[in-house]
């Protein structure tokens, strides 16, 4: 196998968040890891939860350190940890992960003769908060190879240039994992803890309470619906019960006469252990690349309603496992919500289900990785 060329690979992390693609980042270094590669991880910014994690796995350097050295050196200027990964290895291949560590491009491909993989997990408006004025430019210039979390991704960095440059392989999750939770949780129970009533279908939404993830639309949701029919409930995942965000969605709920029906849950380690335990997952977001909690959604059956024109869960979503109404259209979706019957939740649920049992999982898109490799590998 092509593969076997490699000896050692460096990643590149802008953090050690426990979010979505550092998440994908470190089931591909313990794959690697695990089938005898040397694997060298670089931190940006020595912040996030997975640290230790991290550190306790893999040999790691952090480039830019909050915590200054408790005795100042008389030696000369302390190496950064780029020049020493320089001295101390010979890399053979760079994977970098997300459009924030893009700007260290043009410092890798001048200390170290290896091929680059850029992995970007954003869209627009993502790239334009987290990237450089310059994004597109380095990512194009300085990449051997970019792959996208998925086709929405892809198409929106085709908008800067077609190029054959371009790979998808979309995110995952763990699916035995989030299978199993399903099966061993308890739905009742869940359901009396957080006051989610048998008398009401419950559409339930995950999120930060952030701009991108349109909290603010899925209250115009709840409130369009819940003026045709008293049968459903709404909760969000994800926002803590206190600050200025939630203050304005509290104001606005009861403004809509609404606040009753709707439960705003803290961020909680059991968000898929409700989102089994409620009914339909709805996606309100304005921009998702590929939302991670989708896939978690239809494992536990959920049918998946979102938007057309918002990344991966338009991509997702079909007519088999959901719905999709267009851009922010907050009457047509609640007018399909109210469609909504126990026969046609489960059909949906079950469907959704199938299709990232068929499509999404880590042994289909660590095989994409590896061809991805091996296409640069014989270029070499």
């Amino acid at each position: 196998m092509i593969l076997s060329k490699l000896k050692k690979i460096l990643f590149v992390s802008h953090d050690a968040n426990r979010a979505g693609a550092q998440l994908f980042l470190l089931s591909v270094m313990k794959h690697f890891k695990a089938k005898g590669y040397e694997v060298i991880l670089l931190i940006i910014n020595d912040w996030g939860n997975l640290k230790g994690e991290l550190e306790s796995q893999f040999e790691v350097y952090f480039l830019n350190q909050t915590a200054k050295p408790k005795k100042k050196s008389f030696l000369g200027s302390k190496k950064t940890a780029l020049e020493i990964i320089q001295n101390k290895h010979q890399i053979d291949l760079i994977y970098l992960n997300t459009i924030a560590s893009v700007d260290l491009l043009p410092k890798l491909n001048s200390l170290f003769s290896a091929p680059i993989i850029s992995h970007i997990h954003e869209l627009q408006y993502s790239i334009a908060q987290y990237g450089p004025t310059n994004s597109m430019e380095l990512l194009f210039n300085f990449s051997t190879k970019i792959i996208a979390c998925s086709q929405a991704v892809a198409d929106n960095l085709s908008l800067y240039k077609a190029s054959d440059q371009l790979r998808v392989v979309h995110s995952f999750v763990e699916n035995d994992q989030i299978l199993d939770i399903c099966k061993k949780s308890d739905k009742a129970a869940i359901r009396t803890k957080y006051e989610l009533t048998n008398d009401k279908i419950w559409i339930c939404a995950c999120g930060n309470a952030d701009w991108r993830k349109a909290p603010d639309i899925f209250l115009q949701i709840a409130a369009a619906t819940l003026k045709n029919s008293d049968k459903y409930g709404f909760l969000w995942i994800g926002i803590p019960n206190e600050g200025e965000h939630f203050d304005q969605l509290t104001y606005d709920a009861n403004k809509f006469g609404v606040s009753a029906a709707i439960k705003w849950i803290s961020p909680t380690k059991e968000a898929v252990e409700i989102i089994n335990a409620s009914d339909v997952f709805l996606v309100s977001s304005r921009e998702d690349p590929f939302p991670l909690v989708v896939l978690e959604a239809a494992l536990s059956e959920k049918p998946i309603f979102g938007f057309k024109n918002t990344g991966g869960a338009d991509e997702f979503i079909d007519e088999t496992c959901g719905y999709k109404a267009d851009y922010l259209d907050v009457a047509q979706m609640s007018g399909e919500i109210i469609k909504l019957d126990t026969e046609k939740i489960t059909k949906l649920g079950i469907n959704a289900k199938n299709k990232v049992l068929n499509n999404y999982g880590f042994n289909i898109s660590i095989k994409k990785i590896e061809t991805i490799i091996n296409e640069i590998i014989e270029k070499c």
